[in-house]
């Protein structure tokens, strides 16, 4: 829509316009794309977030997923990687918040990686968000025509 809009945390987001909001096509809302685009912001929280934004509330969101660049996008965040570190890595907190960013990367980094991590660590909310959009994708499956299946 318009030129990029340089974005660091959840405040920026907030401060865009409705102009400002990709819409995915218009497959999104603004409102669904703020919110969408602040899950962002949370490195830590982003997995589970993104997974319950398309499996609860407003079943069109499921249906916004057939835009590729959606597509791309969730699954970049799904698969990312992030930031490695040893197994056998320990870091007490010893302040809140984390003011330093490279300090917070630290603490955030994963041995397997983020999606491992929350499967590890958090899978309910990872399954019944799966198990739900599984549902949702089942209840929109219209069947397949065949004579023996109609009526009439």
């Amino acid at each position: 829509k318009t030129k990029p809009v340089s974005v660091k945390n959840e405040d920026d987001i907030l401060h865009l316009s409705n102009d400002e909001l990709p819409t995915f096509g218009g497959v999104l809302t603004p409102a669904d794309s703020e919110r969408f685009l602040q899950f962002f912001t949370v490195p830590y929280l982003r997995i589970p977030l993104i997974l319950d934004f398309f499996a609860n509330g407003d079943p069109g969101r499921l249906v916004a997923l057939k835009t590729k660049s959606l597509q791309l996008i969730v699954d970049a965040a799904m698969f990312e990687p992030g930031m490695w570190k040893p197994s056998d890595f320990f870091e007490q907190v010893t302040e809140i918040p984390i003011v330093s960013e490279d300090k917070l990367q630290a603490m955030l980094s994963t041995p397997l990686g983020t999606l491992f991590n929350e499967i590890a660590k958090s899978p309910d909310v990872l399954v019944s968000c799966v198990i739900k959009m599984l549902e949702r994708a089942v209840d929109m499956d219209v069947g397949k025509y065949t004579e023996k299946s109609s009526s009439g």
